[in-house]
């Protein structure tokens, strides 16, 4: 494998987090509760009073479950459902770690978004006329929103403030690229 692929290799592991926890945490789940039924088993074969229901009590109830209210079941449902598609989500969404990589012949960079966002802070902060504590800077998957409150009395250009966040956006070579958006608020601070 060349130093570049590696290099890729590296930053994608970096920026990218594992399924492992929701996988460990799921297999315990089910081997608790394989345990559970494997024990009540056991102690219904040994004519011993159950944990918490004897197999045989448990089917009952199951099966006893079609005769209950259609509100009960269909909550039932909702909440088997909902769980379902979290996990068929979670499996398949990409996870992300708030890092971004950037690779080249010789070398291989990652920088965690709050750099970026505290970069950009100060670059909106310094366009814009304000102080660094009036601008908020929130960094997504491909965005970057700039919220930027104004000075009483004062003016700021939010053109000007958005040219300076695209030019520092654009001077990155981090994948995935980078889009700014700049809103001013319009309520202002007294300084």
């Amino acid at each position: 494998m060349t130093t570049p692929g590696i290099y890729r290799r590296v930053v994608r592991r970096e920026t990218h987090s594992s399924r492992s926890g929701i996988a460990i945490v799921i297999a315990v789940i089910l081997m608790l509760v394989f345990a559970w039924i494997g024990v009540e088993a056991v102690l219904s074969a040994l004519k011993q009073p159950a944990l918490l229901a004897s197999p045989k009590d448990a089917a009952v109830t199951v099966l006893a479950a079609a005769s209950a209210p259609v509100g009960l079941l269909t909550a039932a449902g909702a909440v088997v459902a909902v769980i379902g598609i979290i996990l068929i989500v979670v499996s398949l969404a990409p996870g992300r770690r708030g890092r971004r990589g950037a690779t080249s012949d010789r070398t291989a960079a990652l920088v965690d978004d709050r750099v970026i966002a505290q970069s950009i802070a100060g670059t909106a902060s310094y366009a814009g006329d304000v102080e660094p504590s009036q601008v908020k800077v929130s960094v997504g998957r491909r965005s970057v929103d700039v919220d930027v409150t104004r000075t009483s009395g004062r003016t700021a250009d939010v053109r000007g403030i958005q040219q300076a966040v695209d030019d520092e956006l654009s001077s990155y070579d981090y994948r995935p690229s980078l889009r700014g958006t700049v809103r001013m608020s319009k309520k202002g601070t007294v300084a």
